[in-house]
C-alpha cells in the first residue's frame, strides 16, 4: 500500500485512542489486576466460600486485596491503599458480591474480578439488548 493512500498503521502513526490518557490508566490498571489474579507469583488468595446454603466460588476478600496492594506497590499507609483499591472498583475492575458499592473495604467483604471482556479498555458498550425494555 503506498505511503499517501491515509492508512496510518502503513506509515507507522500509533492508533491515538491508545494514547489516550484514559487508554494509558486502563493499561496500569489491567497490569495491577493481572498481577493481583496471578498465582503463581503470589497474587491475591481466590478462594471458594461457604455460606448458610450455597458455595460462593471465585471471592477475595478486602483484607486480602489492601494487604496485596500496599505489600507489592510498597504502600505505607492502608488508607492509600484502600483509596486506590476503590479507586480500581470505580473502574469496574473489582466488584463486590454483596453490595453494590464500588468503594473498597479493609475488611471479609467479598470481591470478584471482573471478566476482561468487560475491563473499559476494550471500549464495550452495552447494547439495547442488554438492559430489559418495558
Amino acid at each position: 500500500m503506498a505511503q499517501g493512500s491515509g492508512d496510518q498503521r502503513a506509515v507507522g502513526i500509533a492508533d491515538p485512542e491508545e494514547s489516550s490518557p484514559n487508554m494509558i490508566v486502563y493499561r496500569k490498571i489491567e497490569d495491577i489486576i493481572t498481577k493481583m489474579q496471578d498465582d503463581k507469583t503470589g497474587g491475591v488468595p481466590i478462594r471458594t466460600v461457604k455460606s448458610f446454603l450455597s458455595k460462593i466460588p471465585s471471592v477475595v476478600t478486602g483484607t486480602d486485596i489492601v494487604q496485596w496492594l500496599m505489600k507489592n506497590l510498597c504502600i505505607e499507609d492502608p488508607v492509600e491503599a484502600i483509596h486506590l483499591g476503590s479507586l480500581i472498583a470505580a473502574q469496574g475492575y473489582i466488584f463486590p458480591i454483596s453490595d453494590h458499592v464500588l468503594t473498597m473495604k479493609d475488611d471479609g467483604t467479598f470481591y470478584r474480578f471482573q471478566a476482561p471482556y468487560f475491563w473499559p479498555s476494550n471500549c464495550w458498550e452495552p447494547e439495547n439488548t442488554d438492559y430489559g425494555e418495558q
